[in-house]
């Protein structure tokens, strides 16, 4: 009885992870930004994966901006003002990424007019938003700098919109180098139900075998103990993988 009651529980906890939250008909659940430590990205890969795409995305919109910024230098026009043109201009986008943008734009103008500057602004916006805050350290870094260097302005935020979309293709290309591996990770969590599954269909009932016969309900606890092992053991391979390339 003992063992067919850990045999059940673990049996309930895989139906769990297969069918859970985040995993099913590929909804998912809200995740911290760049929250690899989270467990629910341990047992839902698929929510890490989602998210970072959209991290690369997002970095692509965030390259624009910086690279529109630098135009904006290189034609004469302050700092301050390309600022506020810009924060006007990414306010007709209702994204996600323009919405941070307009955000940052604005918080740093409203820091200006009260005194301060706009990497002060900036600052505070990283230190109050989570989303994109790497960039607008950079960007208030490379302020800063060149106030007090002397250093051409544009010249630095293309260099900042370089990396950027550089980090944003290194991404893509990880993605791209885990699709076998993945598809391998699926095979693999997929195949105990498949098997169960044409057992059944040719008579053979292993499902009766499992849970009535004291063999089959070690085969059984041991069965479950594997498949959530391959599904953890994969998951944090993968996740590994992915966060040894820079954000």
């Amino acid at each position: 009885m003992v063992i067919q009651g850990l045999a059940m529980l673990l049996l309930g906890a895989a139906t769990w992870l297969w069918l859970g939250p985040g995993n099913r008909f590929g909804t998912t659940k809200t995740v911290r930004p760049r929250g690899e430590g989270n467990p629910r990205l341990i047992l839902f890969p698929r929510n890490l994966r989602r998210q970072r795409r959209d991290e690369a995305g997002d970095t692509d919109e965030y390259a624009k901006f910086v690279r529109q910024l630098a135009a904006m230098l290189r034609a004469g026009t302050s700092p301050a003002t390309a600022f506020e043109l810009l924060a006007g201009l990414w306010s007709s986008d209702s994204g996600r990424c323009a919405v941070d943008i307009h955000r940052a734009a604005t918080g740093a103008l409203a820091q200006l007019r009260i005194g301060g500057t706009l990497q002060q602004g900036l600052v505070s916006h990283v230190c109050a938003h989570t989303q994109g805050h790497r960039l607008w350290a950079r960007l208030a870094w490379s302020l800063a700098i060149c106030e007090e260097s002397g250093a051409a302005l544009a010249d630095l935020l293309e260099t900042v919109a370089d990396d950027a979309e550089t980090s944003a293709d290194m991404h893509r290309a990880l993605q791209s180098a885990l699709a076998g591996p993945r598809a391998t990770s699926k095979l693999l969590t997929y195949l105990p139900g498949i098997g169960l599954g044409l057992g059944q269909l040719l008579g053979i009932n292993p499902l009766s075998v499992l849970t009535t016969h004291p063999v089959g309900r070690v085969a059984l606890l041991f069965g479950v103990c594997l498949w959530l092992g391959n599904r953890l053991w994969c998951a944090r391979l993968l996740q590994t993988i992915t966060k040894k390339v820079p954000s």
